[in-house]
């Protein structure tokens, strides 16, 4: 049996199976056309960009390996030459000739409920501990994603018990992201950082910190990943990724985490919270037609109310113009909401600059690594802002130049400290959002 069959075996694929019948095909600009049935049922996208002397086909998958063996069998009925090639995926393609053109079909994975963005960053913060924890030393991405399928999951320390399933969705999906080798090369440049840390002060264990935290760190603290030295001192490591020149959000919240955020640091005001969504609803929800009274129209408490299906239907029978009107004036009463939250009480909005900003936790500080391609550096303002904040007589907040932007400043005498904020839909969901995403961008010149 071959060392991959073999992990499969201890460490199945955790993918829920969806038949060829309920699956949707994406039809696209077809650059070779195989036999009609050979894709049919299948979700599929096709080009020749990325290497003119063979055509890409990637297929997406509830079960990789069933639907790889079902299409390899459509091909060789249909007479094409084709057959499976070892390389470094987890499932292997299928490359063959067709009319005279070359093809490789690639089955990648869905990912099993785990959003894409959700995927992306746990492949940049959960890799790294896994690497640093096993001693896997990769050369390079097809090195690291092999050596990551050996590995057992359920025996890494650095993966808390409560983690374990969405770290295996995490292994067992990166290939299906359609930022890989982009993640996978931040990985690198992550991995590179514990391994200097190392180097300054020995490390006796690296955690990720998905839900789960480990002992001694605060349920709500911010870090995405947490280094415990030989000494039992922790640190907390936010982690961002991006380009050398620009420039990553350091807070990453939403409104209503603002007012009310049981898993971390909040105004806890939910009187607050209820009379911002009461004004959002009178004002802008309830003018849609069709749309569910208040108490369920965004899923009620918890989120998850059928009635929240309606309000969707509503929204998609609006014109383009008319849900771009609503969504402008959500945005506007959601940011003065924010804007009024931080100017109601100087001590507490200091409180949550803390806590939220400078990611102040007692005995667990917390640095900002951005991982660029695969290298890193630290990017942070929490020193400027630190040493600033002690003085602060009042906060002052208010709206920016565009209709996204707002500013948070602090004022000392003659001198003030301005801390770019921003708000809006964070998925292109604009009023199918129903909490949007509130960013720290960094200090204002």
């Amino acid at each position: 049996m071959s060392l991959r069959n073999y992990v499969r075996q201890i460490r199945p694929i955790q993918e829920n199976y969806i038949t060829p019948v309920v699956k949707i095909q994406n039809f696209v600009s077809e650059d070779i056309d195989l036999p009609a049935d050979v894709l049919d049922g299948f979700e599929y996208t096709q080009t020749d960009k990325s290497e003119k002397a063979r055509v890409q086909i990637k297929v997406l998958s509830g079960d990789r390996d069933t639907d790889r063996d079902e299409i390899l069998r459509r091909l060789q009925n249909a007479g094409v030459t084709s057959s499976t090639t070892s390389t470094n995926s987890s499932v292997d393609p299928i490359d063959g000739t067709f009319d005279g053109r070359n093809f490789r079909i690639d089955v990648k994975p869905k990912t099993g409920g785990m959003g894409e963005s959700t995927l992306n960053s746990s492949i940049t913060e959960l890799f790294p501990c896994i690497a640093f924890e096993k001693k896997l030393n990769p050369k390079n991405v097809e090195d690291f994603m092999e050596k990551l399928m050996r590995v057992n999951l359920s025996s890494c320390k650095c993966i808390i018990k409560s983690d374990l399933e969405a770290a295996e969705k995490t292994v067992n999906g990166a290939e299906g992201s359609s930022k890989y080798r982009d993640k996978m090369e931040n990985a690198l440049g992550i991995l590179q950082f514990i391994n200097d840390q190392h180097k300054d002060k020995s490390i006796k264990d690296v955690y990720w910190g998905y839900r789960g935290k480990p002992t001694g760190v605060p349920k709500g603290h911010p870090g995405d990943m947490f280094i415990e030295y030989t000494d039992n001192k922790m640190l907390g490591v936010s982690l961002k990724a991006g380009g050398k020149k620009t420039s990553e959000p350091q807070l990453n919240t939403y409104h209503r985490t603002i007012f009310v955020n049981k898993r971390g640091p909040s105004f806890n005001d939910k009187s607050g919270n209820d009379a911002l969504r009461k004004i959002i609803y009178d004002k802008v929800y309830s003018k849609i037609k069709g749309m569910p009274p208040i108490n369920n129209f965004d899923g009620g408490v918890n989120g998850r109310h059928k009635d929240k299906t309606k309000s969707v239907a509503a929204i998609n029978k609006l014109s383009v113009k008319d849900q771009n009107k609503y969504y402008d004036e959500y945005l506007d009463l959601a940011r003065q909401g924010v804007i009024d939250r931080m100017n109601k009480n100087d001590k507490q909005s200091m409180q949550w600059i803390k806590d939220a900003i400078l990611r102040e936790a007692p005995d667990v500080p917390t640095i900002v690594i951005k991982a660029i391609g695969s290298n890193y550096e630290e990017v942070t303002d929490r020193d400027a802002v630190g040493v600033f904040l002690p003085q602060v007589k009042f906060v002052k907040a208010y709206t920016g130049k565009t209709k996204q932007n707002w500013v948070v400043e602090l004022v000392s005498g003659d001198e003030s400290v301005k801390l770019g904020m921003s708000i809006r839909s964070s998925s292109g969901g604009k009023l199918k959002q129903w909490s949007l995403k509130v960013t720290y961008n960094g200090l204002l010149k």
